[in-house]
């Protein structure tokens, strides 16, 4: 036995000794019936690597010696310590018989099924009663009928109250397991949506490379064609530097490859299957959302409306743009307001609405919203701007993964509403199946 089970048995013969206390006495003698074998039974379930002969034996012990105390503290004086010991032994009698009969049964086994271990139990525990009721001759003052009614309903009254704890606190454990599993399941699905994100993106950066490689080689040849009137020692370096240039952003596209590709063995594969209800999204958005807003601090309202639960297929991509253009629209809210999630179907499109109470945006500024690098963002701790990337992010993925469009209507005072349109045979799963 090592220490934890050592602590955990003194853990269970104590409380099982102190709630021992609340009691009656039905034959009104000192025979007792007190919850604290409920308790008992129950934290034998939950320390399930504890020994249960060893534990009802410590437990014997206890309430002995407290039992005893008590009675010699108080009756000091009327009764010897004898009659004392004599009067509180077979209590000790009734833990030891029925550790003896739970473990026979093995009645950790049957924690799974409550009849059998209620049953079980409850047999246990009133042969044990009848061993102490026997011990303390309780037989020979009261009917048998009165003793035995009693022990059985104080039995599998006692069994019950014992699977109805561990069953709850079971049930309890369970719920805080699934919400942790949610809660990491959605901060998975958050980042894995951010990353291919960032991929697209990059994606996106290795053409530019590649154009510029090409126009860089372009120059080069150009040079290398002119006539004799240039100067040789000056187009030669030029040519020389040009062609160093072209073989740089030539390596700086591989290392670029080599990151995504690996970025990409990391993510989830995608999968035909890899389906996901719009109604789900939402409420991941809805439930994540109101963590954030309650973290930072601010008032807000979500607000979610849709008119046909699709099946979402290639669902990444799309948690991306809403994510970004959410926490947009919540960063633009001052301290109180509310942003509306919507989505319809138009014209084969399926268009998502995100609506804000925020400040709004100036005219000049939606013109170049979408450009690499602007941003009216910054943080006041720092003082640094932000990136400017997150909405170039979201148009790129909406034009070029979706082949779709991004629209905004925003008024500075009243808030912000951008418009996501999305070819339907792009998105909705039932769509690909046709």
């Amino acid at each position: 036995m090592n220490r934890d089970e050592f602590k955990k048995i003194i853990i269970v013969s104590m409380v099982t000794t102190l709630m021992g206390q609340v009691y009656i006495n039905p034959f009104n003698s000192d025979f007792r019936l007190s919850i604290g074998i409920a308790i008992f039974v129950f934290l034998i379930l939950k320390f399930y690597n504890i020994s249960i002969l060893l534990s009802t034996v410590v437990t014997a012990l206890f309430v002995f010696t407290l039992r005893f105390s008590i009675d010699f503290i108080e009756l000091n004086g009327t009764l010897n310590i004898g009659s004392i010991a004599l009067r509180h032994l077979p209590s000790a009698v009734f833990y030891i018989v029925f550790g003896i009969a739970l473990f026979q049964l093995n009645i950790r086994k049957y924690k799974e099924q409550p009849i059998f271990f209620i049953f079980l139990v409850g047999i246990s525990d009133i042969l044990s009663n009848i061993a102490e009721a026997a011990v303390r001759q309780e037989f020979t003052k009261t009917t048998i009928e009165m003793i035995l009614t009693s022990l059985f309903i104080a039995g599998f009254l006692r069994a019950t109250i014992a699977f109805i704890l561990f069953s709850s606190i079971k049930a309890y454990n369970i719920l805080i397991l699934k919400e942790e599993h949610q809660k990491k399941y959605i901060n998975l699905l958050l980042f894995t949506a951010n990353m291919k994100a960032e991929v697209f993106f990059l994606q996106k950066t290795m053409k530019d490379i590649e154009q510029a490689m090409e126009r860089c080689y372009s120059i080069y040849s150009e040079l290398k064609d002119q006539n004799e009137s240039m100067d040789k020692s000056y187009t030669s370096r030029l040519k020389e530097r040009i062609l160093n240039l072209s073989k740089d952003i030539h390596e700086i596209k591989k290392d670029n490859q080599r990151v995504v590709s690996g970025i990409e063995r990391l993510l989830i594969s995608e999968e035909t299957e890899n389906v996901m209800k719009l109604s789900s999204i939402l409420k991941i958005f809805h439930d994540n959302t109101m963590r954030y807003i309650e973290h930072i601090g601010k008032e807000i309202k979500i607000f979610i409306n849709y008119t046909t639960n699709l099946p979402i297929k290639d669902y990444y991509p799309l948690i991306s743009i809403l994510s970004n253009l959410i926490n947009n629209s919540i960063d633009a809210i001052t301290n109180s307001g509310s942003v509306m999630i919507s989505q319809y179907i138009e014209d084969n499109y399926i268009i998502f609405k995100i609506t804000d109470t925020g400040i709004g945006i100036k005219d000049e500024d939606i013109r170049v919203i979408f450009k690499p690098g602007f941003s009216t963002k910054f943080d006041r701790k720092t003082g640094r701007m932000s990136t400017g990337l997150g909405l170039t992010h979201v148009k790129h993925i909406v034009e070029n993964h979706y082949g779709g469009r991004i629209d905004l209507v925003s008024k500075i005072g009243q808030g912000t509403r951008f418009f996501i349109h999305i070819p339907i045979d792009k998105i909705d799963a039932r769509e690909a199946k046709l």
